[in-house]
């Protein structure tokens, strides 16, 4: 096992990339009448979140994380006050793993347009994804757990932060078992097992998820992906 290193925080939660790439594919999914990844507006977004209608609240959120992830707003204050309805909700909604999922998120967007911030909210970020994990698991394709991979891979780690290999590993492994055929997971475990300097075993999941049901050429243009490509055709080559 490689030693962990202490390595610049930058949370997106997008696959295996270490910067906001706007235009990767998201593919929209319905939580119980929620629509993830939906193509919305800021007005409706507002409007949602004003309803007295729990669904309602959630579905405002996921619009939120949709404008947020498409590039369409690209603001730490809009991802901070895309939290306060949503706050509410969880206050009299405690088991709703979704929404504890799209706050996680909301936070993360938010770390990720104000870095200044960003170790001050990771213990925030974790805490909302390890209950959407509990909670419900299946969301958004292994979401939560895909959710915690990404951030203890990317995160420092101790005792600047709560980095971890083993635990970006596990949850990353967690978030493959769930949805064995979403590119984004298979991609994101590979990433950390190269990082781990398991080569072989991450072009195996790296091979897996070119032939995947979600897998879109967009997704090998983040950088440290274009790094797995490039380690698992070099391990190609040297194996004919």
């Amino acid at each position: 096992m490689k030693g962990l290193r202490v390595i610049s925080l930058l949370v997106v939660l997008f696959i295996c990339g270490c910067s906001a790439q706007y235009n990767l594919p998201l593919h929209e999914c319905n939580e119980d009448g929620v629509v993830l990844w939906k193509p919305c507006s800021q007005a409706q977004a507002e409007v949602l979140s004003n309803s007295a209608k729990g669904n309602d609240i959630l579905q405002g959120a996921a619009c939120s994380a949709w404008l947020l992830e498409s590039g369409t707003v690209k603001t730490a204050d809009y991802a901070k006050s895309s939290q306060i309805k949503l706050k509410g909700f969880l206050d009299k909604n405690s088991q709703s793993g979704l929404g504890h999922y799209l706050l996680a998120y909301l936070i993360a967007k938010e770390a990720q347009f104000a870095p200044m911030k960003g170790l001050d909210l990771v213990p925030r970020m974790e805490q909302e994804a390890l209950v959407a994990s509990r909670l419900s698991p299946d969301v958004d394709h292994g979401g939560p757990d895909r959710f915690l991979g990404q951030l203890y891979l990317k995160a420092p780690s101790a005792p600047i932060s709560i980095g971890d290999m083993d635990n970006a590993l596990k949850y990353y492994e967690k978030a493959v078992k769930i949805a064995p055929d979403f590119a984004v997971n298979r991609l994101g475990l590979a990433t950390a097992l190269l990082e781990d300097d398991e080569v072989e075993e991450a072009c195996v999941h790296y091979k897996k998820a070119l032939t995947s049901k979600y897998f879109s050429k967009k997704l090998l243009n983040v950088d440290s992906c274009a790094k797995l490509v490039k380690a698992c055709e070099a391990r190609k080559a040297t194996e004919k």
